[in-house]
């Protein structure tokens, strides 16, 4: 009996501690709203369907578990919510054009917009153009009028760059100006592939995630690049609660998006606007009525005595369901459970 009745103090408080975890589970999404959408979350203020969104910008939709915004015409699929970092990744279109040697020609581009509370980020994106006799600009607004571009020159294969980098020999990129609401991507005219389209008939630009994009000279060859990624390329978008920083957005009640009792608000480090976080000692979603919930603390004591064995001392600490086992001296036999706040 001495063996065994440590062994079913272990698998009681096991069966405590899964109780505990289970019955706090954190509810992301706005009461009577769906969740998830394949293995995406989704978090309010974002929401699939009428009245589980904050504002207009923060509807998805869920089709075929996949999220688009708003929906799959726009072609913009969401790859993950950022709640606390205030980020949404998500896919956009890949511009083009073609000068082909039977004289047939195509030229494409791609325009963005978005709503006032999203832009796109400049510390996470990058404009990348891949071609020879190349130029790609990315244009937008952000209060006024931006643009920036590269330039890719390569009039032979021979000289394309090969490693793999984007040095302006088959592929270039640059960074983007910050803020921008809305972006054009658009090429130079001049600069066409007639010249080179025996092996490189048409140009690419896009806006992707630094560091995502490895150049393949095989890219060059006729809409390599398109097939690959003919959903798109991911894209960082920065998204604000609202457009005020936290010392004006208080003062209005009815738009002030942390509602949680134990939330805070803190001004985005990426753009004008605010965001809201869990207090210290709290975690959930700080958009929702009662979205931060505390972290409960339970340790459990148990102490057990055999003739054959030291005393133990099991002591559970439940922090996020994170527990640690000691032992402790000899003492006298007892069982207690403590509840720490």
């Amino acid at each position: 009996m001495a063996r065994v009745l440590p062994l079913l103090i272990v698998a009681a408080a096991t069966l405590l501690l899964t109780s505990i975890k289970s019955s706090t589970a954190l509810k992301m999404a706005s009461p009577g709203c769906r969740e998830t959408c394949g293995n995406l979350t989704i978090p309010y203020p974002f929401g699939i369907g009428p009245g589980c969104y904050y504002k207009q910008g923060f509807d998805v939709s869920c089709e075929d578990n996949r999220t688009f915004m708003p929906n799959s015409s726009s072609r913009i699929q969401v790859y993950n919510i950022s709640l606390l970092g205030g980020q949404i990744q998500v896919s956009t279109l890949i511009a083009s054009k073609c000068n082909y040697t039977n004289g047939e020609s195509t030229d494409g581009w791609v325009s963005v917009f978005t709503t006032p509370f999203f832009t796109l980020s400049s510390k996470a994106n990058k404009l990348t153009a891949v071609g020879c006799n190349t130029v790609a600009f990315l244009g937008g607004y952000n209060k006024r009028r931006a643009q920036t571009g590269c330039v890719s020159l390569c009039l032979d294969k021979e000289s394309v760059d090969f490693s793999g980098q984007c040095s302006g020999m088959g592929c270039c990129q640059t960074a983007i100006a910050p803020n921008l609401g809305s972006l054009n991507i658009t090429f130079d005219k001049s600069f066409n592939n007639y010249v080179v389209n025996e092996f490189n008939p048409c140009s690419y630009a896009f806006v992707a995630e630094q560091d995502w994009f490895r150049f393949e000279a095989s890219y060059l060859q006729d809409k390599k690049l398109t097939d690959k990624y003919k959903d798109g390329v991911p894209s960082v978008f920065d998204w604000v609660a609202g457009n005020q920083p936290c010392d004006e957005a208080v003062k209005n009640i009815s738009s002030y998006a942390c509602i949680s009792r134990n939330s805070q608000c803190f001004n985005s480090p990426n753009v004008t606007g605010y965001l809201c976080s869990c207090s210290d000692g709290f975690e959930g979603n700080p958009y929702l009525a009662d979205g931060c919930q505390g972290s409960q603390l339970c340790r459990i004591h148990f102490f057990t005595y055999t003739s054959n064995y030291l005393f133990t001392d099991l002591t559970f600490l439940l922090l996020f369901g994170v527990y640690r086992y000691r032992r402790m001296p000899t003492s006298t036999s007892v069982s207690v459970l403590r509840n720490l706040q």
